[in-house]
């Protein structure tokens, strides 16, 4: 199937759309996620930097799902002020974000009541301290409770979708975070891998070198990972590249996806990545 094809495509339920994907796991998927995921133009922050330093998405959570991302990339740290799990704020490199974890709970709690059957990896890349350490140990209780019937057991990871669905019909959930000894490793898989240029400007030609270099040498094969294609201006902030994006990711172009488990983008929505991920992911059902 070609791009084209694929662009006709809903993207609100893709992965159940497409049941030939089923014979395949998730980290054996090329999932479309979202970089920084909790900081986007619709939420507030302090006027300096202000947002346009900050926001790397244009929607919440809700969607950034219903536009296709199955893979969110979350940045969270703990504040003394807000109440409860609004204490849990997102952040791009220490600055806050209105959003909270009660947004993102809730957000995907109706995105999964309407779309029952999609699948979601939520990658918890960094737990920081912010006014007060982090409370692992409350994050842990609370996600179980709001999320427990939802989240796949570390133990099924490698299971593929129909076997994930014969087993529970809302287990939809995939989680991976940073280690610590008061998260249940029952429901928290490993941070997952990250594969990242290492410097905090890379101009999109930086960006495409990298992502060739580690294309050539993909760091796994049976393992979850993600990638960070994403470009930073130190005069403007986040850098849409989306026309850059779609280059590179094209199937007819090269086959960068096919190597690729989760591939974090900025302003998600103005890419075909979504598109892109369905008409690789099929191939790769037919291959086996």
């Amino acid at each position: 199937m070609n791009s084209a094809t694929t662009s006709n495509y809903a993207f609100t339920n893709w992965m159940s759309a497409n049941t030939a994907i089923d014979v395949l796991p998730l980290y054996k998927l090329s999932l479309p996620g979202t970089h920084n995921a909790g900081c986007d133009w619709k939420a507030s922050y302090a006027l300096i930097p202000g947002a346009h330093w900050v926001a790397c998405q244009h929607k919440s959570f809700y969607d950034q799902l219903l536009n296709g991302a199955r893979a969110l990339d979350l940045r969270l740290t703990y504040q003394n002020s807000g109440m409860e799990l609004n204490k849990f704020r997102f952040q791009h490199n220490g600055f806050l974000s209105s959003r909270s974890l009660v947004h993102l709970i809730t957000d995907i709690e109706r995105f999964l009541s309407e779309y029952p059957d999609e699948f979601i990896v939520l990658d918890f890349h960094e737990m920081k301290d912010g006014d007060r350490p982090f409370d692992f140990a409350w994050f842990n209780h609370m996600l179980i409770k709001l999320l427990g019937n939802r989240i796949i057991p570390a133990s099924n990871s490698g299971l593929n979708l129909q076997q994930l669905k014969s087993i529970s019909r809302t287990q939809r959930i995939l989680i991976h975070a940073p280690q610590h000894h008061e998260l249940d490793h029952k429901y928290f898989n490993p941070k997952l891998h990250h594969q990242w240029i290492g410097t905090q400007t890379p101009s999109a030609s930086d960006l495409q070198k990298f992502i060739a270099t580690t294309m050539s040498s993909p760091p796994f094969r049976y393992a979850p990972w993600s990638l960070s294609a994403t470009s930073y201006a130190a005069l403007g902030g986040p850098v849409d590249i989306h026309t850059e994006l779609d280059r590179w990711f094209d199937p007819a172009n090269s086959d960068w996806l096919q190597n690729c488990n989760v591939v974090n983008v900025d302003f998600f929505e103005e890419t075909r990545l979504v598109a892109f991920c369905i008409s690789t992911n099929l191939s790769k059902a037919r291959r086996g």
